[in-house]
């Protein structure tokens, strides 16, 4: 459907990225992630013909996309940018219809297939109701599905979508992703969007462009590319990490910390306190997780220090004895809820242990506000 051979892009006698091979085909979604000023932009733009390619090859169904008319490319391609417009006092209506101009007479009247497409798109973005409504009174939401539905009424085969959660909160973001995977397969549309938020668009993705220093340093499934180190790198990220398993970013342990805490969880229940105890620079330490366990890969995504257990297994009285010894010489033991089974019952035992050896030991119910009274009143 759509395809780049050695393009290269940018402005004047410069160059932002280059040497750029994608493909996308119908019923696919391509989202292109990079820090900003690495070129996604550029990239769309040029794809979409508002840019000419510094080298190189934009084919549309095996065709030079620069080469085709303007009325032959809407016809093919429906491009939606980031940039805020200004239309005036013209309904949604009025801007869904702009999507029919490719196919009306010089007077640009419509018809009643043309009318017929128009609600049609907007009933696919859920925007029936905008229809009669002013743009410049709608929100940035609304806005957002009346462009969408404006591209869909030029009938394209691809989409190209600049930003598109820009200026969005999160319900709407969550619903325009969704949307947007709706859409390529109802409409047998290839979708090329640019997105910031890499939890957004793993969930999307059938295919991923990574863009860092001038070129594509991964492309292909997110499932395949999307690792730790090239996640870190893309980002340079210092005081945080990328999960592949979480699909999204932890804080690393701080290096100045408060107080020594020993926490024992499981089953996801720790995983909110590990997280307000890092923002808050305390020094953790957790087990016993088994290496399965969520919480041993957001503990692990932290860098925290973990006792750990192989999977199934019960956990070992050496284990048992490496936790003890850890907690014989922390300030504070948190304890959650988590379940207990055959395999981590020494996790209760230490429990009891913490109580018995009159540590401060806080069992977290579900509230840090509650977590958080508790370790000032330690600290008082």
């Amino acid at each position: 459907m759509l395809k780049t051979e050695n393009l290269s892009v940018g402005y004047s006698n410069y160059v932002v990225v280059e040497g750029i091979n994608l493909e996308i085909r119908e019923r696919e979604i391509l989202c292109i992630i990079g820090p900003n000023g690495a070129g996604k932009s550029t990239l769309l733009k040029t794809i979409g013909t508002y840019l000419k390619p510094k080298k190189g090859v934009v084919y549309l169904n095996s065709q030079n996309i620069h080469k085709l008319s303007p009325k032959e490319l809407a016809k093919e391609m429906s491009v939606v940018l980031t940039e805020r417009v200004n239309p005036g006092n013209m309904t949604g209506y009025d801007i869904v219809a702009i999507g029919r101009h490719p196919y009306t007479d010089l007077f640009g009247r419509l018809g009643e297939r043309d009318k017929w497409i128009i609600e049609h798109a907007a009933e696919s973005v859920n925007a029936t109701h905008l229809l009669s409504k002013n743009f410049f009174e709608m929100s940035d939401g609304e806005r957002q599905k009346i462009m969408i539905a404006r591209a869909l009424a030029q009938e394209p085969k691809v989409l190209i979508l600049d930003e598109p959660t820009s200026f969005l909160d999160a319900k709407h973001k969550i619903e325009l992703t969704i949307l947007l995977r709706k859409l390529s397969t109802e409409n047998n549309l290839a979708i090329v969007v640019t997105l910031h938020d890499i939890e957004l668009a793993l969930r999307i993705a059938d295919k991923m462009a990574l863009i860092k220093d001038n070129r594509i340093v991964a492309y292909g499934h997110p499932e395949d590319i999307m690792k730790r180190e090239i996640v870190n790198n893309l980002y340079d990220l210092d005081s945080a990490n990328y999960s592949e398993v979480l699909g999204y970013f932890e804080l690393k342990s701080p290096k100045t910390v408060k107080f020594n805490i020993f926490l024992i969880c499981g089953a996801g229940t720790g995983s909110n306190v590990m997280r307000f105890l890092v923002k808050n620079g305390y020094n953790v330490v957790v087990g016993i997780l088994h290496k399965n366990d969520i919480d041993y890969t957001v503990g692990k995504t932290m860098e925290l220090k973990i006792i750990e257990e192989e999977p199934y297994n019960p956990i070992s009285q050496k284990n048992y004895e490496l936790a003890l010894n850890k907690i014989k010489s922390c300030d504070i033991v948190i304890y959650t809820d988590f379940p207990i089974g055959e395999i981590n019952k020494l996790n209760k035992k230490l429990v009891e242990e913490s109580i018995n050896l009159n540590k401060y030991a806080i069992k977290y119910e579900g509230s840090v506000e509650e977590l958080k009274e508790k370790l000032n009143e330690f600290i008082k």
